[in-house]
């Protein structure tokens, strides 16, 4: 179907300004496709991709290319420093290198990354759950618990701390780290997608942070046929069956799809290099190429799809190998693009974010500037120039010498005569110093002291009180990272992931606890191990709850050092006489992230062999310290215990 017409015509006389402008527009203006005729299926959530024209495809690909196009001439003048930040990362040494010179590369860099790596995941994962969720108001509290408890379990069986730790990872290097947020309808559970930079295409008329205001972001990638076909998210693949073999690209081929990867050590492949030795006529079977998929999660109001009475409508459209439309539908997560952007250093007023290596890879060119040029010197100083007169010294004798060689001269002359040696100054003896403050600068940049990356200090020895405050200080700075990356980043993520659960999750579940950390909300919901839930009755409706992750503090009663408070409190007032203080101890514990505690815990027949333990019989002497007499029924409790001994029997003894 056509939406062709006549162009719209704009004539604005010179002084006279808008209001005066003539003003003739065509039947499609700035209509994108004429989609009127599904208008009720793409409500409904269908896939219309195989009920489209060939010439509402073509333009709906065309779009898709602009989209990609306008983000790819912006944010590709970021690869050639992200190719850097690779090299840097990596300690790359070019793969044809013979000169031993370009085999030395500056190695604390990597070390610093690590070092920041490390604190960002122990500070927003390090807790068990993973992301704990505090319900704001009585309603919410019990359903927050129960999603808590589900999002852990779902993160931990798809390693969800691997996918975590490359966002932050990408976040450190490139200072763009997207991340796709998606229900696996398969499995049941949310999954995380870490994208490589070079193929995430946003919307680049937004500032960083923006993203709620982005028009489209655009997911390209390269999958096998097979892949595609599984996954059961392209029914068209199966209507028309010769999709299955590629199709050319376009005389325009997207430059977006090069691969701007840096191949290096063989880290990196082409996936969209062919593989010719499948080329040939006779073969019964073939693999096919890699083919690509460009996925584009799109805003568009109901005008430029022809359907005015829809305000705004967000749609996923999904193309193969730069031609095909294999999905297009209603965004399944509503008004959301599932996908969220980390970046480490945030500023609202750039178009992309900057990453530690912006800021260290200046120092860590010149260091390995400073290794090499030492290494070229002291090689120089071990081959030293050689001045020789041929009429006195045999000259082959000289360039190929060994140990035990001779050299051969003229009768008369001495040893030593006839040859000069230059002797090359040594001008680099002060670049490891000036290697060392390089180091001391990246580290003051990042904040990664040598104290937390656990090296001994550089500059002497220094008090333990020293120490844990540089370090304290050093964690104080990274932890401002944390929180802006977890309020930008990872409470977003885990709000998405918590829709997911309560739009997609299947109508009841269960999922292991240990029974003993159940809050008293949840202890009836617990079976032999399981707490069970209903999705409909337990985690759907409006839930008003607060993502908590270590950069945040804790509930009192998650913190072991609030028992330990408890316990010290009713220690010095004498309440320990009228609470259980080993339960209380116990509960200290399991906040310390110790779970299983019956391991430890002495058996019954080995009290019953060995009688009262020490902590039993300090116990025991406490609550009798104060009272002389007590009352009857105190005594036979305490002896139906094992802590008491009836004097009659006693004495029998």
């Amino acid at each position: 179907m056509s939406v062709g017409g006549p162009k719209s015509r704009t004539t604005i006389k010179s002084g006279s300004g808008y209001r005066n402008a003539e003003y003739v527009s065509g039947p499609n203006e700035g209509v994108v496709v004429d989609l009127s005729e599904f208008a009720e299926d793409l409500v409904n959530y269908q896939d219309i991709s195989h009920r489209l024209s060939d010439e509402q495809e073509r333009r709906i690909v065309d779009y898709v290319k602009s989209m990609v196009d306008m983000s790819y001439f912006k944010i590709r003048k970021r690869y050639d420093h992200w190719t850097e930040a690779d090299r840097a990362h990596d300690v790359y040494v070019p793969p044809d290198a013979t000169d031993f010179r370009e085999k030395a590369v500056i190695a604390d860099t990597r070390a610093i990354a690590d070092t920041v790596l490390t604190y960002l995941m122990a500070a927003l994962s390090g807790r068990n759950p993973m992301f704990q969720l505090e319900g704001l108001n009585r309603k919410s509290r019990q359903s927050s618990m129960i999603l808590e408890r589900v999002l852990h379990q779902q993160m931990r069986r798809t390693a969800g701390e691997a996918r975590l730790a490359q966002l932050l990872l990408d976040s450190i290097r490139y200072g763009f780290a997207p991340t796709k947020i998606v229900w696996d309808s398969g499995t049941n559970q949310n999954r995380m997608i870490n994208f490589d930079p070079r193929r995430c295409f946003p919307d680049p008329r937004v500032n960083w942070g923006d993203w709620d205001n982005m028009q489209y972001i655009v997911f390209s990638d390269y999958v096998s046929f097979n892949s595609l076909l599984y996954s059961g998210m392209y029914p068209k693949l199966k209507m028309f069956p010769a999709l299955r073999h590629k199709i050319s690209p376009p005389r325009n081929a997207w430059n977006a799809h090069q691969f701007h990867r840096e191949e290096g050590r063989g880290l990196s492949i082409d996936p969209s290099a062919p593989n010719q030795r499948e080329r040939f006529d006779h073969a019964y079977f073939t693999l096919g190429d890699a083919r690509v998929v460009d996925e584009a999660w799109v805003r568009l109001s109901g005008h430029e799809i022809n359907i005015p009475t829809i305000d705004q409508i967000f749609l996923v459209i999904t193309i193969l190998d730069e031609n095909v439309v294999i999905r297009f539908q209603l965004n399944p997560y509503g008004r959301q693009m599932p996908a969220v952007i980390g970046g480490l250093y945030q500023d609202s007023h750039k178009t992309y974010g900057q990453s530690l290596y912006d800021l260290i890879l200046p120092m860590h060119d010149i260091a390995t500037y400073l290794m090499r040029s030492r290494i070229d010197n002291i090689s120089a100083a071990l081959n030293n120039l050689i001045f020789v007169d041929p009429t006195q010294v045999s000259v082959p004798d000289l360039i190929d010498r060994n140990p035990w060689g001779v050299v051969r001269t003229l009768p008369g002359t001495k040893p030593g005569d006839g040859v000069f040696i230059a002797q090359v100054p040594d001008v680099t003896r002060g670049h490891f110093n000036d290697i060392a403050a390089m180091a001391e600068l990246k580290q003051r940049v990042s904040a990664a002291s040598d104290a937390q990356q656990g090296m001994p200090t550089s500059d002497g020895i220094r008090t333990a009180t020293e120490i844990q405050r540089l370090t304290q200080l050093g964690s104080q700075r990274l932890g401002v990272l944390a929180r802006v990356m977890s309020a930008t980043t990872i409470r977003p993520m885990v709000r998405m992931m918590v829709a997911n659960i309560q739009d997609s999750l299947s109508m009841e579940g269960s999922v292991k606890v240990d029974e003993r950390e159940m809050p008293n909300q949840l202890a009836s919901m617990v079976d032999d191990g399981y707490l069970d839930f209903d999705v409909q009755k337990d985690l759907q409706g409006d839930i008003d709850y607060l993502v908590i992750d270590g950069t945040l503090p804790l509930e009192p009663t998650r913190n072991a050092e609030t028992w330990m408070n408890m316990l010290q409190i009713m220690a010095q007032t004498g309440l320990n006489m009228e609470y259980n203080a080993g339960q209380i101890a116990e509960e200290a514990i399991r906040a310390m992230g110790i779970t299983d505690m019956d391991r430890f815990r002495i058996s019954k027949d080995q009290m019953a062999q060995e009688g009262p333990s020490p902590s039993q019989q300090m116990q025991l002497m406490e609550k009798m310290r104060g009272a002389s007499v007590q009352p009857n029924e105190n005594v036979q409790q305490e002896v139906q215990k094992g802590n008491l001994i009836p004097l009659r029997e006693r004495q029998g003894q």
